[in-house]
């Protein structure tokens, strides 16, 4: 469980209010953050001494509390329309998008034409990157929901979509980000009805994404400020990408 000081005001010096995306569980219980997450969280704020009140709410209403000035968020991907309303840290890391499809007939996907006419699934608010953007609704369709991830694989399985996007860090090989998924994620599922299934995950990504911390243009500019200088200090030092190093 996360320790973060609990504050009442989102920008007084001492805390400021961090949202993060609701994720529930089949009975819609938060699903605790990873690990890694947590890690570098706890790194932004030792380096920059800045406290952060964690909010769990779902992205749309999270991404609306920021564009208002009542906190940040960690973990959002640029769009073009983004950018005309939010400041943007510098990345904290690169995440290769990999495609995720059920089936003996869905398990050659290769590159981005190949997902013409798909529907590809996807939480609500969700981006995967400028390039996401631009593809979505004119090469394949994105169908929002807020259902859990692994509500999703099910909905791969019964066949009543065409595809997962999935990111896993950008320094694992394709056999290393299907470990992931079926040794890691599937295996965290515990349920019987994965048991023996094989997912397919494309032979390269998809797409290539950035992840930020992210600010209204009007709001926490000096937070925002001594959040760009703690990752750039952490990635010139070498200490912010040994916290990364297990990020999944």
């Amino acid at each position: 469980m996360f320790l973060f000081a609990q504050v009442s005001q989102a920008n007084d010096g001492r805390g400021v209010k961090l949202f993060l995306p609701e994720n529930l569980d089949v009975k819609g219980i938060q699903i605790p953050i990873t690990p890694q997450i947590e890690s570098v969280l706890r790194y932004i704020q030792r380096e920059t001494k800045i406290k952060f009140s964690i909010v769990y709410l779902p992205w749309k209403r999270a991404q609306i509390e920021v564009k208002q000035g009542n906190g940040i968020l960690y973990g959002f991907s640029k769009s073009t329309e983004r950018l005309e309303s939010y400041r943007f840290s510098v990345p904290v890391i690169t995440l290769n998008i990999w495609a995720i499809s059920y089936g003996p007939n869905s398990g050659n996907l290769a590159e981005l034409n190949d997902l013409k006419g798909k529907i590809v699934i996807s939480s609500l608010g969700i981006s995967h990157g400028i390039e996401f953007e631009r593809a979505r609704n004119q090469l394949f369709v994105v169908q929002e929901d807020f259902l859990t991830i692994q509500e999703r694989f099910k909905k791969l399985i019964a066949q009543k979509n065409s595809v997962m996007l999935i990111p896993v860090r950008q320094e694992l090989s394709r056999e290393q980000a299907e470990e992931v998924l079926h040794r890691q994620t599937i295996t965290e599922f515990n349920d019987p009805d994965f048991s023996g299934r094989k997912f397919n995950i494309s032979q390269n990504p998809m797409f290539y994404d950035t992840i930020h911390f992210a600010s209204s243009k009007n709001h926490f500019q000096d937070v925002m400020n001594k959040i760009d200088l703690a990752i750039q200090r952490g990635m010139k030092n070498g200490s912010l990408p040994k916290v990364l190093r297990e990020y999944r």
